[in-house]
C-alpha cells in the first residue's frame, strides 16, 4: 500500500487510508504501508517509511517544497520494497501514489488498485495550490485523466466521485464505491466525554476536521453571528490560526473553544461533548468527507448543505442548508437542537 502523505496526522484523507488498510487487513492480506518519513505510527499497522530532507515538518493540507523530493525517494522505496517481497497488488492512495504504482505495475506486472479522493485539478485549486481554469490547471487537467485510466481498478469513497470520474474521465475500467464506515470499536455513543472546559448551559455544536478555507470552515465560522447565544461551538481539528483570527474579526472568539489537533483515537469523546454537528464542506471536487459518517456513529444530528451526496449518507439524520448560505446554516442549527 502506497500512501504519499506524512501519514498518520490526524486528518480525512489519513482516515481513509487507515480505514482501507484494515479493511484489507479483515479480508486476510498481509499489508506493507509505504508512506512519508513524518507522521506518527498506528497500533496494527506495518508502516515503512521513507528517508527524510532536513527541514521537512509539515503535516498539514496544501503543497510542500518537499513533497516532490519526498515523492522520488517513495518511488525508490518502493522499487526496494517490490524487489524485496513476493506482492501481489499494489494499492495506490492518491494520484501521486497511483503514479508511483504505475511505474511499479509496468515494472512488476503486478496489478494496481487506484483508491481516489477527489480530482486533483479540484483538490489543487480548492487548496489555492492552482486556479480552477488557469494554465496550470489545464497541463495537470490530461495528466489526472492519464493516471486515472491505467490502474486495473478504481476505488472512491464517495458516489459523486465515482459519476465524476465517469463522466469526466471516463475509464474502461470497473469503479467501486467503498465509503470510509468508522471502527465501530472507537466511534459509539458509548464511549466517555471528554474531560473538557466548556461553558455550562449551552447547547454545543461539533465541528471535527481541517480548518484550511475549501473545507468549508469559513462558512461555519461565519454563520455563528447569526447563531442564538445559546450556543457554543467546539471547533476540533488544525491549523487554527487563520480562523482564530476570523473569529476576532468577528468578534466572535468567546462563543468557539478550539481544541487545535485531536488524536483520533480521542475523538469520539470529544464529539460526545456536543448535541448537534455540522459538516459545512461544499464538496465540489467529489472529495470524501469521512467526518459525516464519524457524526453518524455518535448519533448526532447533522447540519450539512443540501447536495446529494449528503442526501444519501444523511437521509432522516440530516439537516439540510441552502448551499453556501451562511444564514441559512446558522437557522438550520438552531432548528437541529431543540
Amino acid at each position: 500500500m502506497i500512501a504519499p502523505t506524512p501519514f498518520f496526522s490526524d486528518r480525512g484523507c489519513h482516515m481513509r487510508v487507515l480505514n482501507s488498510y484494515f479493511r484489507l487487513k479483515r479480508s486476510n492480506f498481509n499489508i506493507d504501508l509505504l508512506t512519508y518519513p513524518i507522521g506518527r505510527d498506528m497500533k496494527g499497522v506495518n508502516i515503512k517509511r521513507t528517508a527524510n530532507l532536513p527541514g521537512y515538518r509539515k503535516t498539514e493540507v496544501g503543497f510542500s517544497i518537499y513533497k516532490p523530493f519526498i515523492d522520488l525517494f517513495l518511488l525508490f522505496r518502493s522499487i526496494k520494497e517490490m524487489r524485496n517481497n513476493d506482492y501481489d497488488i499494489i494499492y495506490a492512495h492518491l494520484h501521486e501514489g497511483a503514479m508511483i504504482g504505475l511505474v511499479l505495475k509496468k515494472l512488476f506486472n503486478k496489478e494496481l488498485i487506484f483508491d481516489s479522493q477527489g480530482s486533483l485539478v479540484g483538490e489543487l485549486s480548492e487548496q489555492g495550490a492552482i486556479k480552477k481554469q488557469g494554465m496550470i490547471s489545464k497541463l495537470v487537467w490530461p495528466v489526472e485523466k492519464y493516471i486515472t485510466k491505467k490502474p486495473d481498478k478504481i476505488i472512491t469513497s464517495t458516489q459523486a466521485l465515482q459519476e465524476f470520474i465517469t463522466r469526466e474521465i471516463k475509464p474502461d475500467k470497473p469503479i467501486e464505491v467503498i465509503e470510509d464506515y468508522p471502527d465501530v470499536s472507537l466511534f459509539n455513543p458509548k464511549v466517555k466525554k471528554a474531560n473538557l472546559k466548556l461553558p455550562k448551559n449551552k447547547k454545543i455544536v461539533v465541528y471535527l476536521g481541517g480548518l484550511q478555507e475549501y473545507k468549508g470552515i469559513d462558512y461555519l465560522i461565519k454563520s455563528i453571528p447569526y447563531v442564538n447565544d445559546k450556543f457554543h461551538f467546539l471547533i476540533m481539528g488544525y491549523p487554527v490560526e487563520r480562523v482564530k483570527e476570523l473569529a476576532k474579526e468577528l468578534n466572535i472568539e468567546k462563543r468557539i473553544t478550539f481544541t487545535g489537533k485531536i488524536p483520533y483515537e480521542k475523538a469520539p469523546s470529544y464529539l460526545k461533548l456536543g448535541h448537534i454537528a455540522v459538516s459545512p464542506k461544499t464538496l465540489e471536487s467529489g472529495e470524501a468527507n469521512a467526518k459525516v459518517y464519524n457524526y453518524l456513529a455518535m448519533n448526532l444530528p447533522v447540519v450539512c448543505f443540501d447536495s446529494k451526496d449528503n442526501r444519501r449518507i444523511l437521509k432522516n439524520k440530516g439537516i439540510y442548508a441552502k448551499p453556501k448560505d451562511i444564514k441559512d446554516l446558522a437557522k438550520k442549527i438552531e432548528e437541529g437542537v431543540r
